[in-house]
C-alpha cells in the first residue's frame, strides 16, 4: 500500500507513530484519529509506505492522485447571485410587492412585477394578478370589498374578542365584541354588519381557523359572498383592516 501526501506534518506523523506513545490530548477528535492510525499501522497485513511530494500542483506520477484529493476536499466558492436572483428568492419567502422588489434590489419596476406574477402564491391569492397589483385591493363602490379581523381589547372583559369590518372603499368600519374567535362569533358578526352596512360581494380575511372553516364557507355561499384569504405569513395582506384596529383602540 502507497500513501502519497503533500502535507510533511501527516508522514512525519505516520513514520513515527507505530512505535510513539499517545497522550491525551485537549483535541479530543485529534486524540481519537491517532490512536486509530497507530491500531490500523499496528494490526497491518500488508507491507505500507507513506510518501512526501514537495508539490501538490503535480498532475501526473505520484502527484496525480494527491490532486484528486484536493479537488475532494477544495470548498467551491460560487458565484454571488444577480439581483434579480435575489429579489426572486426574497419574494418567494416574504412576498413583497412589486415596488418593495424594485426598491430593494434596485430592478425596473417591469422585472419586479414579472417577478411577482409568476409567484404562484401571490396569483393564487390575488386572481392571477400577483401582488404587484395591489396586496389590498379596493372596492370601486361601497360592499364590494370588505376586510375583516379579530382584535383583543382586554377592557371589555368576557367580551375582549373585538370582530371588526371595515369597507374598503367607504372606509366605514362596524365592530362587534364577542365571547370569543370562533365560528359562531364570526357568524353573529357578520349577521350584525348586514344589517347595519349591506351583503358585501367579497370578504378578505387572514387565514386563522374560523376563517378556514367548512362551516364559514358554506355561510359565505348561502349569503352569495365570495371570500377570500390574505397570503399566508404576510404582515401587509390585511393591512387596510390592521389599521382599523388601530383606530379604535
Amino acid at each position: 500500500l502507497n500513501i502519497v501526501s503533500d502535507s510533511l506534518y501527516v508522514v512525519g506523523i505516520a513514520h513515527r507513530i507505530e512505535d510513539a506513545t499517545l497522550r491525551e490530548s485537549k483535541n479530543r477528535r485529534l486524540t481519537e484519529l491517532l490512536v486509530s492510525m497507530q491500531l490500523a499501522i499496528a494490526q497491518r497485513t500488508a507491507p505500507y509506505a507513506v510518501i512526501h511530494i514537495w508539490s501538490h500542483q503535480w498532475e501526473e506520477g505520484l502527484g496525480e492522485g494527491n490532486a484528486r484529493a484536493d479537488r475532494l476536499v477544495t470548498t467551491i466558492i460560487e458565484a454571488p447571485l444577480s439581483p434579480h436572483s435575489r429579489a426572486r428568492e426574497a419574494h418567494s419567502i416574504f412576498h413583497q410587492n412589486a415596488k418593495g422588489l424594485a426598491r430593494a434590489y434596485k430592478l425596473s419596476i417591469e422585472a419586479a412585477r414579472a417577478i411577482v406574477k409568476a409567484c404562484p402564491i401571490c396569483s393564487y391569492h390575488n386572481s392571477s394578478l400577483g401582488l404587484g397589483c395591489g396586496v389590498n385591493p379596493k372596492g370601486l363602490k361601497s360592499n364590494e370589498i370588505w376586510q375583516m379581523d379579530v382584535t383583543h381589547v382586554s377592557e371589555l372583559g368576557r367580551l375582549k374578542y373585538l370582530h371588526v369590518t371595515i369597507d374598503t372603499y367607504s372606509h366605514m368600519i362596524w365592530a362587534t365584541p364577542q365571547p370569543g374567535e370562533k365560528v359562531r362569533d364570526v357568524k353573529r358578526h357578520l349577521t350584525s354588519c348586514f344589517a347595519v352596512l349591506g351583503v358585501p360581494k367579497v370578504v378578505k380575511t387572514d387565514n386563522g381557523p374560523a376563517y378556514s372553516s367548512k362551516s364559514l364557507k358554506d355561510f359565505m355561499q348561502m349569503w352569495n359572498i365570495t371570500h377570500t384569504t390574505s397570503i399566508p405569513h404576510s404582515p401587509t395582506g390585511q393591512a387596510i383592516v390592521e389599521r382599523a384596529n388601530g383606530t379604535i383602540k
